[in-house]
């Protein structure tokens, strides 16, 4: 410290120690002597070190506080630690649960003067070991000489690691890391305080005032460590909701199971590629961890809306429902039967006599009439594209009547038959399509109702746009290009690619991959899906994340 004294042979009378920079440290107004400057000379550099440590620690507060990621969060403990004790390693421990019991979980290690790969291990909470008497008992270790330590004392120093390392462990200090409440959730134990100001750096004790420091950076990292558990709980519910919701939709419309993780998969996939793509119109966008999370989260509920959907029409893979097909098909054979009874009664009315070719003709004209019938109705009720000629031979069908049990003639196909079955294309009506595109609306509306964390807050708005197309002509809200997210856009590609591809539906067969990325082009020319992001889909290959699954 003398070294940092300059003497001014023409100063004031009155003694003023200070820094540049940092103002008055102390201050006498008469000379007191040499060592009375000395001595004012030290208090103001320690006040000015307490000023400095202070700081430190408010800013250590700050940047722990600021860090939601708990294995980065350690680090930065062990890190800001030593750095303030001058310790040469560090230790942390995390009280972890195990069953009924609780255990130490030896989570992260630092040494400057050796490098040895460690791993993660679980050890009893026993009094025996220095970490494990801190957390038990919540008291501080400061030990000058881990070596000396009394024979008397209930815990010990394993020199395991000094043994392996060749390394010499002297003075430790072990603190438990407190939340607010007291718990003991952890463990810091540092080793080995350097004196930087001595020369050579020798290893000295911890002080009472080290002791002191390392308590306060404890319970600041105690509060830290207790945030980041509660975000991690917070991200496992999350995380269990999500795939609660997954799967109730899939056990709800079991031909889609796989779908929504699918279109998650392909969708984060997508996203990283533009993470990795510096040019294009996407180069200066980077989305972060976060943000990745949220995509997936929006992807994977994307379709949780389907709930509110009907079951008959959710799962419909034919134009009418198999009861409905049952009753018409029942009734055309009724007719056959009443039109042969028919016959029959005319001509007994006529005095006509039995002739068996007549009657065997009349039988097969009959049933080929209602086969005829019966296979049109069938050809019309799959979910393909109609050929004309049924189309037409469809409005015959609305004049063909049956015998009611209570004797009225009534219509075998009532008008909403009719009209299901003279679909074009598809099994769905105008109206039921309406109804399974209002599950877009519905699965806004849900997610809407959840308490979403500020990094997940626009999941309900990722989701509510996967069905936009760029040319205004998706659903439900018919946006245009500008105004749909970036991830709603890729998520519509992801979407599409795999309906396209998925060898689960019964109602059609799994799109080829070259057929279906054509189809994506095709799709992207005429402005439904955007370009470019495409390009990347199938540059990056985006695709074979799902392909290679199946």
């Amino acid at each position: 410290m003398l070294k940092s004294l300059t003497w001014a042979e023409d100063g004031p009378a009155d003694v003023v120690i200070g820094l540049p920079g940092e103002g008055v440290l102390a201050s006498c107004p008469s000379w007191p002597g040499e060592d009375g400057a000395f001595a004012l000379m030290e208090a103001g550099f320690q006040r000015l070190r307490d000023r400095r440590t202070m700081e430190r620690l408010h800013e250590v507060g700050r940047a722990l506080v600021s860090e939601q990621d708990l294995n980065k969060l350690l680090e930065m403990i062990l890190v800001q630690a030593r750095q303030l004790l001058t310790a040469e390693a560090g230790s942390l421990y995390l009280v972890v649960e195990e069953g009924d019991s609780k255990e130490l979980l030896f989570a992260h290690t630092q040494n400057a003067k050796v490098s040895l790969p460690y791993h993660r291990f679980k050890m009893p909470i026993s009094t025996s070991s220095m970490a494990g008497f801190v957390a038990s008992t919540g008291q501080c270790l400061n030990i000058e000489d881990v070596y000396r330590i009394p024979s008397d004392t209930p815990y010990h120093f394993n020199d395991s690691f000094d043994r392996q390392a060749r390394y010499r462990t002297i003075s430790m200090l072990v603190v438990p890391l407190k939340d607010t409440e007291g718990e003991v959730l952890g463990v810091l134990q540092l080793i080995n305080r350097v004196d930087e100001d001595e020369e050579g750096q020798p290893v000295v004790p911890f002080l009472a005032e080290h002791q002191s420091l390392a308590e306060s950076l404890a319970g600041q990292a105690g509060v830290a460590v207790k945030n980041a558990n509660l975000r991690g709980d917070i991200e496992r519910l999350l995380e269990g909701f999500v795939n609660a919701s997954v799967l109730a939709i899939e056990q709800r419309d079991p031909v889609t199971s796989g779908h929504s993780g699918r279109v998650a998969s392909l969708t984060v996939g997508l996203a990283e590629a533009i993470n990795a793509t510096p040019n294009g119109i996407y180069g200066p966008i980077l989305f972060t961890e976060g943000q990745l999370r949220e995509i997936r989260y929006a992807s994977l509920l994307h379709d949780f809306g389907k709930v509110g959907v009907r079951e008959q029409v959710l799962v419909k893979s034919k134009k009418l429902e198999p009861t409905k097909l049952e009753i018409i098909l029942q009734r055309l054979k009724q007719r056959q039967q009443e039109r042969i009874f028919n016959i029959l009664h005319e001509d007994w009315l006529a005095g006509k006599s039995f002739e068996p070719t007549r009657w065997q003709q009349v039988l097969e004209d009959q049933e080929q009439e209602t086969n005829r019938l019966i296979a049109m109705i069938i050809q019309s009720n799959e979910p393909t594209v109609l050929p004309q000629e049924v189309v037409d031979g469809l409005g015959g069908l609305i004049e063909l009547q049956y015998t009611h049990w209570n004797g009225q003639l009534d219509a075998i196909l009532e008008p909403a038959d009719l009209s299901c079955l003279s679909i074009r294309k598809g099994s769905l009506s105008d109206t039921e399509r309406l109804e399974i595109e209002s599950h877009v609306t519905h699965t806004f509306e849900f997610l809407s109702q959840i308490p979403w964390t500020r990094d997940l807050a626009d999941v309900p708005i990722i989701a509510f746009a996967h069905h936009e197309r760029l040319n205004g002509r998706g659903y439900p809200r018919r946006l245009a290009d500008p105004e749909i997210p970036i991830q709603s856009r890729a998520m519509a590609i992801s979407d599409v690619f795999d309906a396209l591809t998925a060898q689960d539906r019964p109602y059609k067969a799994a799109v080829p991959l070259p057929r279906s990325l054509a189809i994506l082009e095709e799709d992207a020319k005429s402005g439904h899906l955007d370009a470019e992001l495409l390009n990347l889909f199938v540059e990056a290959k985006v695709y074979e994340r799902t392909l290679t699954n199946r």
